[in-house]
C-alpha cells in the first residue's frame, strides 16, 4: 500500500476511535488542531498606532490579526495604544471605548480597534468686569458682559481687550494681568482668572489759550481766563466760554483771530478741543473836536425854517439841507437848498433842489437824508419820492418805487455799499430797498400779520453781516393799548421772518416817542421804546433770540411827551442810548456785551434836539439845546454838545455856537468813527424871531 493511503487510512481509524472515547482532537507528530469547519474565524483589524491581544491567545494584531477559536470560547481583547497615541474605541463586533472587550464565538467574528492622538490639555479662564465695559479675547471665546468663561489649549496665548462703555475708563487689571494698558495676555499652562474694572471718566478739561496784541485785556465767563494776567486757563470739554476784550485807555479794540473772528468785543469760544484765541488792540484815534461855527445860508433876508436834515458820510463828508426863501419869485415861496461839506476841503455853494417850492403852511423839506462813502447823497421824504444828489451832478429828478397804500416812511437806514433800506408803516408794516446807485426800487415786502390791527412808529437797523432788525408798535386786538413787535431779515433763511412781541408790560407803548433799534456787525440787536411812565429795552442775540425786556427809570418818564430816544451801537456791540427824562433832563446808559445796561445816569438837566453819536470804540457825543442854567434860566437857548469816553462819565458841557441866547432848534448827524455835524437855526437878534439864520459845526 502507498504511504498516501496508509496516511489517509490511519487519520479515519484516529477519528473512529476518538468518537468512540467521547474525545474532541487526537494529535501527532507535531501538535494537534481543530479540524476545518468546525471552530469560527475571529478577525480584528487596529488601525491608528496601537495593538490587540487576546486571551485565550491567538490574536495579536498588529502581527497575527486572525485566529479560530472553538464556537464555546469567550474571546477577550485588550487594545494597547502605542507610546503617544491613545485608544479612541472599537468598532464591529465590540463597541465602546474601553480598553477591554469580550466575544463569544458562536460565530465568526469581525472588531476593528482605533487609535488616535490624545487630544490636547485645556485650561479653563475666568474674567470679571466691574464698571461699564467689555473684554474680548483674541482668540474668540471670552465676550464679557455675555461671556465670561471660555476653555483654551494648554500653553495657548490669550490676548484679551478691554472697551470701556461710554462716559467710563480703564481703571486697572486684576488676577492673572497687572497694569494700565488696554490689552493684557495670558498664557494658559494652567487655569486663569481675570478681573478688569472700569469707572466713571473725569471730565475732560480743554484748555484755553488767548494772546494779545497792543494794550488791553481779555476776560472770561465763566472765570479762569484773564489776560493780562491769567492768558491759559482750563474748562470742562463742551464749555461755551465767552470771552470779552477790553481796551486799555488809550486803546480800541482791532478784532479776533485764532478760535474768534470779527471785532465785535465779544466772543464765545465752543471747547470741544484745546483753543488758541488773538486779540488785537490798536491806538485810538484822538478824541474828535467842534470846528469854528459857520453862517452857512447865502439868503440873508429871508427866515430859515426849523426843518433840516443832515447826513455825515462814513469818510466824514457832511450835507445839510435846509428850507428857505429867495424872493423868487417872491419872498413867500419857499425853496429846498442844500450844501455839501468836502473832508478836508470844506463847505460846496449852496444848491437848489430844482423843480421844488412851497407856500404857506406847505412842508416841503421833510423825510430822511443819507450819504454813502462815495459822497453820494438821498434824500427821502414821507411818501418815498426820492432825490439823489452828487457833487458833480447836483440834484437828480425825483423817483417813486411803486405804489403802495396805507403807510409812509418812519424809518431808513443804508449799508456800506449805499444799499437803502426802508420801512413804511400805518395800516402795516412794510419794507422796500433801493440798490446802490440805483433809481429803481425793488419790490414791497410785508413784514406784519396784523391783518386788521392798526401799525406805526416802525424803526430799522441793518448789521454788516446781512442781516435786517425792524420792529414797530401794534394795536393790541383785546384793548385800546399798542404792544412792540420785531421781525428779522434772514437772507439766507428766506428774506423777513415771521414777527414776534418782545415787551412784556400792560402800559400802552408811547406814540409820541419813536422807538428805536440797532445792530452790531455779528447781528445782534438792542430795541428800546417808552412804554407807560418808563424807558424799556430789549436785547436780541444772533444765536438765542430776544431776551426779556427789562424797564429803566421806572415811573420818571412822562407819558404824555416824546422821551426823544437816541441809540447808536458800534460793530463790536457796544451801544449807548439817551433819552429825555420827565420832561427835559437828559438821561443815558451804556450797553456793554455780556455785561449788559449800566444804571441811567445825568447827562444834563435840560435839553431837547438831541442828537447821539459814537465812535468805532465806543466814545459817545450828544447835541442838545439848552438855555444857560435850568431851572432857572437868565437866557434863551444855545446849542450844546458834550462826549463820553467808554466806561466813564460825561465831559463837561461845551458850546458849539456862540454863547448869545438867541434860541435854536439842532438838527445833528454822525457816522461809526464819531465824526459829526450839527447845524441849527437861530434868531439873528436876540429876543427876536422875526430873522432866522442856519449855522453849522462840524466835529473832526
Amino acid at each position: 500500500m502507498s504511504p498516501h493511503r496508509i496516511r489517509s487510512f490511519l487519520r479515519s481509524a484516529c477519528l473512529v476511535t476518538l468518537a468512540a472515547l467521547g474525545l474532541t482532537a487526537c494529535g501527532g507528530g507535531g501538535g494537534s488542531s481543530a479540524p476545518p469547519g468546525t471552530d469560527n474565524l475571529l478577525s480584528v483589524s487596529a488601525s491608528g498606532g496601537g495593538r490587540v491581544v487576546s486571551v485565550p491567545a491567538g490574536i495579536d494584531c498588529g502581527a497575527a490579526c486572525t485566529s479560530r477559536f472553538a464556537p464555546t470560547a469567550s474571546v477577550t481583547l485588550t487594545a494597547t495604544a502605542d507610546t503617544g497615541r491613545v485608544f479612541s474605541g472599537w468598532g464591529g463586533d465590540c463597541a465602546g471605548t474601553a480598553a477591554t472587550c469580550t466575544v463569544t464565538m458562536q460565530a465568526a467574528r469581525t472588531v476593528t480597534a482605533g487609535f488616535n492622538a490624545p487630544p490636547a490639555q485645556t485650561f479653563t479662564l475666568n474674567v470679571g468686569v466691574t464698571g461699564g465695559g467689555t473684554l474680548r479675547s483674541q482668540p474668540a471665546g471670552i465676550d464679557c458682559g455675555a461671556t465670561c468663561s471660555a476653555a483654551f489649549t494648554s500653553g495657548a496665548t490669550v490676548s484679551l481687550s478691554a472697551t470701556p462703555a461710554a462716559g467710563q475708563v480703564l481703571s486697572g487689571w486684576g488676577g492673572a494681568c497687572t497694569g494700565a494698558g488696554t490689552t493684557c495676555t495670558v498664557t494658559m499652562n494652567q487655569a486663569r482668572s481675570v478681573s478688569v474694572v472700569f469707572s466713571a471718566a473725569p471730565p475732560v478739561q480743554r484748555t484755553l489759550s488767548v494772546s494779545l496784541t497792543g494794550d488791553g485785556s481779555v476776560r472770561s465767563q465763566p472765570v479762569g481766563v484773564d489776560c493780562g494776567v491769567a492768558c491759559s486757563a482750563s474748562f470742562g470739554d463742551g464749555t461755551s466760554v465767552v470771552l470779552t476784550a477790553t481796551p486799555a485807555t488809550g486803546q480800541r479794540f482791532s478784532g479776533w483771530s485764532g478760535a474768534c473772528a470779527g471785532a465785535v468785543a465779544t466772543c464765545t469760544v465752543a471747547m470741544s478741543q484745546d483753543r488758541s484765541v488773538g486779540a488785537t488792540f490798536a491806538v485810538a484815534s484822538a478824541a474828535p473836536a467842534w470846528q469854528t461855527p459857520l453862517l452857512l445860508e447865502a439868503s440873508e433876508d429871508f427866515d430859515v425854517t426849523t426843518r433840516v436834515l443832515t447826513a455825515v458820510s462814513p469818510v466824514g463828508d457832511a450835507i445839510v439841507m435846509w428850507e428857505q426863501s429867495d424872493g423868487v419869485p417872491n419872498g413867500s415861496t419857499r425853496k429846498v437848498f442844500s450844501r455839501r461839506y468836502a473832508a478836508g476841503q470844506g463847505w460846496d455853494a449852496a444848491v437848489v433842489v430844482p423843480n421844488l417850492s412851497g407856500t404857506g403852511t406847505q412842508r416841503l423839506l421833510e423825510g430822511q437824508l443819507l450819504m454813502d462813502a462815495a459822497g453820494t447823497a438821498t434824500w427821502l421824504r414821507p411818501n418815498l419820492e426820492t432825490r439823489r444828489f452828487t457833487a458833480a451832478g447836483g440834484w437828480g429828478a425825483p423817483f417813486v418805487p411803486p405804489p403802495r397804500s396805507g403807510g409812509l416812511l418812519t424809518s431808513a437806514v443804508m449799508d456800506a455799499t449805499g444799499a437803502i433800506g426802508v420801512l413804511i408803516s400805518g395800516s402795516d408794516v412794510y419794507n422796500i430797498s433801493l440798490p446802490a446807485n440805483a433809481n429803481s426800487w425793488l419790490a414791497w415786502a410785508r413784514l406784519d400779520t396784523a391783518g386788521n390791527l392798526v401799525t406805526d412808529n416802525a424803526a430799522v437797523a441793518i448789521s454788516a453781516d446781512g442781516t435786517a432788525m425792524a420792529i414797530w408798535r401794534e394795536s393790541n386786538p383785546g384793548d385800546a393799548n399798542y404792544s412792540v413787535k420785531a421781525a428779522r431779515y434772514v437772507p439766507t433763511a428766506g428774506g423777513w421772518q415771521a414777527p414776534q412781541s418782545i415787551d412784556n408790560s400792560f402800559d400802552n407803548v408811547n406814540p409820541d416817542s419813536p422807538m428805536r433799534v440797532a445792530m452790531d456787525a455779528a447781528g445782534n440787536a438792542i430795541a428800546v421804546w417808552h412804554q407807560g411812565n418808563s424807558i424799556y429795552t430789549n436785547v436780541f442775540s444772533a444765536t438765542s433770540g430776544w431776551g426779556a425786556a427789562a424797564s429803566v427809570d421806572v415811573n420818571a418818564v412822562s407819558s404824555v411827551f416824546s422821551a426823544r430816544i437816541r441809540l447808536v451801537m458800534t460793530p463790536t456791540g457796544r451801544a449807548v442810548v439817551a433819552w429825555n427824562s420827565g420832561i427835559f433832563a437828559i438821561k443815558s446808559m451804556q450797553y456793554t456785551p455780556g455785561s449788559g445796561f449800566s444804571a441811567p445816569a445825568l447827562v444834563n438837566s435840560y435839553g431837547i434836539d438831541s442828537g447821539l453819536g459814537l465812535d468805532a470804540d465806543g466814545n459817545a457825543v450828544i447835541v442838545y439845546v439848552a438855555p444857560d442854567r435850568w431851572p432857572s434860566p437868565t437866557t434863551d437857548s444855545d446849542v450844546y454838545s458834550r462826549r463820553l469816553t467808554w466806561g466813564g462819565a460825561w465831559s463837561d458841557a461845551v458850546a458849539i455856537e456862540p454863547l448869545d441866547g438867541r434860541g435854536a432848534d439842532a438838527f445833528s448827524a454822525f457816522n461809526q468813527d464819531g465824526k459829526g455835524a450839527a447845524a441849527w437855526v437861530r434868531g439873528d437878534a436876540p429876543g427876536s424871531s422875526s430873522r432866522k439864520s442856519l449855522w453849522v459845526n462840524v466835529l473832526r
